[in-house]
């Protein structure tokens, strides 16, 4: 680890005397402070009622002190490796490094964050001596160690991997992140940890997985654990190769299957007991990453010309055929990915206790969901097959995929109609949590609209399969 060339690197960089005197220095000047005025409400305002309420006290503001250092800090840093490079036209070399890509990644989050890390490992000595001295239960502390630990390798992770590949940004981006954190991250930030300490036994407060009670902050932290190796996985994909998409399809698949494995066990104990609105509420959470792997496992037209000069060399002439390039395509792993939504949405209907959730009127809305889904993503693939031949479709594509959000909400209000609502994949969905009755004529009329939708962008793409295939046989 240490014999790492990036960590020697930063190591150089970010422990000079100078510089590193500088952090000290602000660091010292912040403690003393805290606990000076803390000591102050103590001997003279009353503030405490004993010394160890002071103690308590200072636990939980250098609690807040170390989620500042671990979470802004140390995540800034780590993602503004990969944006300094470019700027200081450096990247090229970056990437020629002889280093496999997990010491890359290694090496950026480790080097980097070193001085993060010595003031972190400081306090946290602070922090076991004001727990202990502030009879703050060694379970909780252990477990509170624990989810920073945990977050803070979850943060900075996805820190690292949101700058890979980034468009050229001005010096002054940084700036405003570190604006960004500090009006809105940081005051969520206090706030959690505030309610922390207004949690009387907080470490025993459990919840369920599947029949399984776990305290609620491990499962916070096994859960930041399991997406971190994820987020891991990802970093490596975009340093070893560059052009591809974030998921392979088989890693998109695998991740919806996990993440909706781990919402079954949050869930699964409480689906029978509860009613409709729970479940509707599951399949609102589990759609969301339905909706957004999707965007990071896109192959582009490159990729389909490429496929196609594959499937043309195969000795089957059935193979030539516009099939398969419809199987390759972003199309197919979108519909896998509903599918999976489905079965796991059907499972939870038939599962519930309670007569609200009728079977028949479920299914029902499944389909309709599936019909909104089918026009969203057939947008998404007119976008990938037509962007070569014009720059501005993702605009109008992006400008009609709002339309088609917003506009049935807007008319329904100015017009006064529920009706109107329904036609909006957001109004349907709403319409769920609320009870809405919706007549089957106005189910029959959304899914027929939406098939009606579908049919002109995917002739387009069909076209656009037809013509990739007719420029491979050309060449």
């Amino acid at each position: 680890m240490v014999s790492n060339p990036l960590i020697q690197r930063y190591r150089y960089s970010t422990l000079r005397p100078k510089q590193f005197w500088i952090y000290v220095t602000i660091y010292i000047s912040i403690s003393l402070l805290i606990v000076l005025i803390n000591y102050s409400g103590y001997k003279y305002q009353t503030f405490f009622k004993d010394i160890t309420e002071f103690y308590k006290s200072l636990y939980y503001q250098f609690l807040t002190f170390q989620v500042v250092i671990l979470f802004i800090w140390s995540a800034y840093n780590s993602s503004s490796v990969i944006k300094e490079e470019i700027l200081n036209k450096s990247f090229d070399f970056f990437r020629m490094l002889p280093l496999p890509a997990h010491k890359k990644a290694l090496g950026i989050l480790i080097g980097k964050n070193l001085v993060v890390l010595l003031f972190a490992a400081i306090n946290l000595v602070l922090l076991i001596y004001f727990g202990l001295a502030g009879e703050i239960n060694i379970n909780l502390q252990a477990q509170i160690l624990l989810i920073l630990i945990s977050t803070t390798i979850f943060a900075n992770l996805i820190s690292l991997l949101l700058s890979i590949n980034p468009a050229k940004k001005s010096k002054s981006s940084g700036i405003v992140l570190i604006l960004l954190a500090v009006f809105f991250l940081v005051p969520m930030m206090i706030n959690a940890i505030a309610a922390l300490s207004s949690v009387d036994e907080l470490e025993h407060y459990t919840v369920y997985l599947f029949k399984i009670k776990i305290p609620i902050l491990l499962l916070i932290s096994f859960i930041a654990l399991y997406l971190s190796c994820w987020i891991f996985k990802g970093i490596l994909r975009r340093f070893t190769y560059e052009q591809k998409p974030l998921f392979t399809r088989k890693g998109a698949l695998l991740f919806s299957l996990g993440y909706i494995f781990i919402l079954v066990g949050l869930y699964y104990t409480y689906i029978p007991k509860e009613g409709p609105e729970l479940i509707y509420s599951y399949w609102l959470i589990t759609l969301i990453p339905i909706l957004l792997i999707p965007l990071g496992s896109l192959r582009n037209l490159d990729s389909y010309i490429e496929y196609s000069r594959f499937i043309q060399s195969q000795p089957n002439s059935r193979k030539t055929g516009i099939v398969p390039i419809v199987m390759y395509s972003n199309l197919a792993l979108a519909i896998a990915l509903f599918a999976i939504w489905t079965a796991s949405s059907i499972g939870t209907i038939f599962f519930a206790e309670y007569a609200a959730m009728e079977p028949g009127a479920n299914l029902y809305n499944i389909f309709i969901l599936l019909t909104y889904y089918l026009f969203l993503v057939l947008l998404l693939e007119l976008y990938i097959v037509y962007k070569t031949a014009s720059n501005k479709i993702g605009l109008l594509l992006g400008f009609i995929a709002v339309l088609y959000v917003i506009l049935p909400l807007i008319l329904s209000a100015i017009f006064d109609s529920d009706i109107i609502y329904f036609y909006s994949p957001a109004g349907f969905i709403v319409s769920l949590f609320d009870d809405s009755n919706i007549d089957i004529n106005i189910k029959n009329s959304i899914w027929l609209m939406n098939a009606l939708f579908c049919v002109f962008p995917a002739l387009l793409i069909w076209k656009r399969y037809n013509y990739i295939l007719a420029q491979r046989q050309k060449m």
